[in-house]
Order: structure tokens, then C-alpha cells, then sequence
């Protein structure tokens, strides 16, 4: 049913410069799955099914596999599949959708993350499904770059502009505080696409300890000022 899945995306990024890297960003996880044998799929964020469908050609093409969808919408309509699971749920309730899907106590191949974008919402997602993902397992985030959103450009919103970036820079602040344990990368144009591998075995969690932040050029300037204050008080006396 979605076999020509493949062959559409790659014909899409042949497109525009917003459809190229929109489709370059499906196709990025269509391949993700493909090459996996018998993946676990889990969806949070299904809406019209463009990416349903996409993870569904992938899951064909492949050895099989499972796909799991959360929405808190009823969007049992948007796809057709043997392989395919719709629970209409908040796709931050974590033990409910394991609960509903027990599959996913196996361990999760790709976890994908579109679901209402605020940052604690996200941060529930990410640190409770982490520790059902497997070793070499991947978690992609859309909706992470603000630049089509910015004053002037096609996309002019303030709100999303400002979300996506806040987003943006929680998943630097978690792979800042999981360097060990995470692979991270960003996929720019469109909306965006960050992509996180996880480097420990199924079970572990993501650490919320807040290691030291970059320093910021303020705050850099003020000790800079304060130094050389300091050093133009003490040269006089040196000198006499």
C-alpha cells in the first residue's frame, strides 16, 4: 500500500527549497528505518499522517516491523497497516502507551518526537520513553529551526520562531549533560530535524544534572573590564 513511499520522497527533494528539505527530512527517516531488521516504530504526533505513512513504507520495504502512533486526536483514519498501532492518548503519559503497547517494552528502534512543541512537554517524551530505547536506537525531533520563522521571512511567527529555537536548545543543554551517552546532529531548512543516538543499553535513563552552561559574552566583558580595572589600579604603585 505505501510502497511507492520511497520513490515519492526522493522525487520531492528535487522540489522547492522549503518541499526539498521537508521531504529530505522524511527520507532521512525512512532510510533510518529501512535498514533496521524488525524495528519498533513509536510516533508521538500522527495529525495527517505524512509521516505515518512514510514510516509505514519503510516498515514494507523492509523485513517488517511494528509502528506505534500517539495522538490526542482520533487518527485512526490516516493509514492502513497490519503493522501499524493507533493510540489516541497525551503522548506524555508514558506508562499508559507502554501499557497499551507493550511491544515497546522490547525496546524501540526510532522514536519520533511532533507533538505539541513546548519544552516540558518534550522533556516528558524524551526522558520517559529514553530508557525503551535501544542501543544504537534514535530519536528525531522536527520542528527545531527557527530560521523560516524570523522577522521577514515566509514563515513570520514570533511564537514559533521563539519555540523552536527554546527547543533547540534544550536538546543542546541534554546532550551537554549526556555527552556519553548520546551521538547528536541537526538537519537545517525547512522546519529542521535533530536526530539523537543513544550510546547506552536499553534501560538507562537520560541524567537532568545541569553541568556548567557556556559562558556568555556579558559576562565575559564584565570580568574582563573588572581585570583590567583591577591591573590599571595596581601599575602605579608597581612603577613607583
Amino acid at each position: 500500500m505505501y510502497s511507492d513511499m520511497r520513490e515519492r520522497l526522493e522525487q520531492a527533494t528535487t522540489g522547492g527549497e522549503a518541499a526539498n528539505h521537508g521531504a529530505a527530512h522524511l527520507l532521512a527517516m525512512y532510510y533510518e528505518i529501512v535498514q533496521r531488521d524488525q524495528p519498533v516504530v513509536l510516533e508521538l504526533g500522527t495529525q495527517t499522517g505524512s509521516s505515518t505513512r512514510t514510516f509505514l513504507g519503510a516498515i514494507q520495504e523492509g523485513d517488517g516491523g511494528q509502528l506505534v502512533s500517539i495522538d490526542i486526536e482520533d487518527c485512526s483514519n490516516v493509514a492502513e497497516s497490519p503493522h501499524w498501532t493507533f493510540i489516541q492518548s497525551d503522548s506524555a503519559d508514558i506508562k499508559g502507551i507502554v501499557s497499551a503497547a507493550p511491544i515497546l517494552k522490547l525496546g524501540i528502534d526510532v522514536l519520533y518526537i511532533d507533538s505539541l512543541h513546548h519544552v516540558d512537554h518534550v522533556k516528558k517524551e524524551l526522558f520517559g520513553f529514553f530508557p525503551f530505547l535501544k542501543r544504537g536506537g534514535v530519536i528525531f525531533f522536527d520542528d527545531v529551526d527557527s530560521l523560516p520563522y524570523m522577522r521577514g521571512r515566509e514563515k513570520d511567527n514570533i511564537h514559533t520562531e521563539i519555540g523552536n529555537r527554546t527547543i533547540l536548545n534544550f536538546l543542546h543543554e541534554v546532550f551537554e549533560d549526556n555527552v556519553e551517552k548520546l551521538y547528536f546532529s541537526i538537519s537545517r531548512g525547512a522546519s529542521g530535524l535533530a536526530r539523537l543516538e543513544k550510546r547506552s543499553k536499553l534501560g538507562d535513563e537520560l541524567s537532568d544534572e545541569q553541568m556548567p552552561r557556556a559562558r556568555t559574552s556579558k559576562r565575559y566583558w564584565k570580568t574582563r573590564r573588572s581585570i583590567l580595572k583591577r591591573l590599571g589600579r595596581l601599575l602605579p604603585s608597581i612603577n613607583s
